[in-house]
């Protein structure tokens, strides 16, 4: 029931409560935002054609300006054995301790070349450094599984996202609602009409219509773009423009639907 219950939130479809008395900033929808979490992070609620995510701001963020994942991949060399069919394994802490389900909505990886085992994290049970920390997947392993078989865990992207960062190596994937302050939970858009700020002028040039995140989650043109700066697409300008005039500009986000 627990695991169906996560799914059923990543998949929140229903009506979020909006206060009508506008004192509850936790009930603004999706432009609600507050210090308590709740939903699960990735919960997706889709509004007309666009969509937005459930998230946690590890760091200000500002909802003029892409957020990006924080989180950096974690290598792990020591799991239990396994058969095919089990679903749950065990992983030793080499570095770090992890309490119970931090890792919910993560990822698994055995990257073997021949038969991945690529899964979701459903929940891991809590493990001090030098522990063991049990993981239990979204779907039962399909090949045999040796012992300290080397993988690869992800926390849940939307677990910690950030804006303003300037790193060359992170992937902005959505705009914030509103103004989310470090330590709060809110809402991020990742598809659909919305304005992003733009560093240069965008879609000023004939044909120019495609923009991109660039380092500090601001967007430029992708032809206007350099290597350096990014070329992460954000979306297309949806509003007529005209050669050399600078326009808001009205984006439609193509991140994630």
């Amino acid at each position: 029931m627990q695991y169906q219950n996560y799914l059923n939130q990543l998949g929140h479809g229903g009506a979020l409560h909006i206060d009508p008395h506008g004192s509850d900033t936790e009930k603004f929808g999706v432009y609600g935002v507050g210090t308590t979490k709740l939903y699960a992070f990735g919960t997706r609620y889709d509004i007309d054609e666009r969509s937005f995510v459930y998230c946690y701001g590890g760091a200000a963020c500002n909802p003029g300006f892409g957020v990006a994942h924080y989180y950096q991949y974690v290598s792990i060399a020591t799991s239990t054995a396994q058969a095919i069919g089990t679903s749950t394994i065990g992983i030793t802490v080499t570095t770090t301790a992890f309490t119970k389900d931090e890792l919910q909505g993560g990822y698994y990886s055995q990257p073997d070349g021949t038969c991945k085992q690529f899964r979701r994290i459903w929940s891991n049970t809590a493990a001090a450094s030098g522990g063991v920390t049990v993981l239990t997947l979204d779907g039962p392993f399909t090949r045999t599984l040796a012992a300290n078989a080397f993988a690869e865990l992800m926390r849940n992207p939307y677990s910690d996202v950030r804006g303003a960062l300037n790193d060359q190596y992170v992937t902005y994937f959505g705009v914030p609602t509103t103004t989310i302050a470090s330590g709060s939970y809110g809402w991020v858009q990742t598809w659909g009409p919305t304005w992003v700020t733009p560093t240069l002028p965008v879609a000023d040039t004939a044909n120019w219509r495609t923009v991109v995140f660039v380092s500090d989650g601001s967007i430029q043109g992708f032809d206007d773009a350099t290597a350096e700066a990014g070329h992460k697409v954000a979306g297309y300008v949806i509003d007529r423009t005209g050669n050399g005039t600078d326009n808001p500009p009205f984006i439609f986000l193509t991140c994630s639907k």
